[in-house]
């Protein structure tokens, strides 16, 4: 009788071993999202970690990640964005995977509506450009922004969040339409963002 027992046991350990290599697949699943002023968007290429396994994965650009072989367990999740503060939340998975996991960041804009209306104020509007490494410089540039009274910004590769500049631009760009009508439009860079 103990010989069934021990080859019973032999053949049975196979399976158990892969059964609980099976218990390491789950996943955690869903989308970030970013409000900039009154406006969702995707939280592009931000960075979602495991803290406790050290696991990352990339936000596509509609915001959507996957961290995948994941224990069943607690996981503590940080996302981290260029544009907004850390979100640190904790997760439990106790039977099944997580899907459709809902994240929500809120933009930390330097850059915004009301900075424009401040700089409108000011008399010291700006036209704001992302543009590279080295700043392009058009020929005629100087003329337009003593035309009409506005300065061009270019940021460089280190820029604040897109949609903040063109938060800002929007006011920028109304007021110009007020003061000027919309001749400026046809003179003005067209790198401008929001243009």
């Amino acid at each position: 009788m103990k010989k069934i027992k021990i080859l019973l046991l032999i053949t049975m350990g196979p399976f158990i071993a892969f059964a609980q290599g099976q218990g390491g697949s789950y996943s955690i699943s869903g989308r970030v999202n970013l409000i900039i002023g009154l406006d969702m968007v995707p939280a592009q290429e931000a960075l979602v970690t495991v803290k406790n396994s050290g696991q990352v994965a990339t936000t596509d650009s509609l915001g959507i990640f996957m961290l995948e072989n994941l224990q069943l367990g607690k996981h503590q999740l940080q996302v981290l964005g260029a544009s907004f503060p850390a979100i640190d939340t904790s997760l439990t998975i106790t039977e099944a995977s997580i899907t459709g996991l809902s994240l929500l960041a809120v933009a930390d804009c330097s850059i915004n509506k009301n900075i424009a209306q401040r700089d409108i104020k000011k008399k010291e509007p700006r036209l704001l450009i992302m543009g590279g490494i080295a700043p392009v410089v058009y020929v005629h540039q100087e003329k337009f922004e003593k035309k009409y009274d506005v300065k061009y910004y270019d940021f460089g590769c280190v820029a604040p969040n897109e949609k903040c500049i063109e938060q800002y631009n929007q006011v920028v760009f109304k007021y110009l339409d007020s003061k000027y009508g919309k001749k400026w439009r046809k003179e003005v860079r067209k790198d401008v963002v929001g243009m």
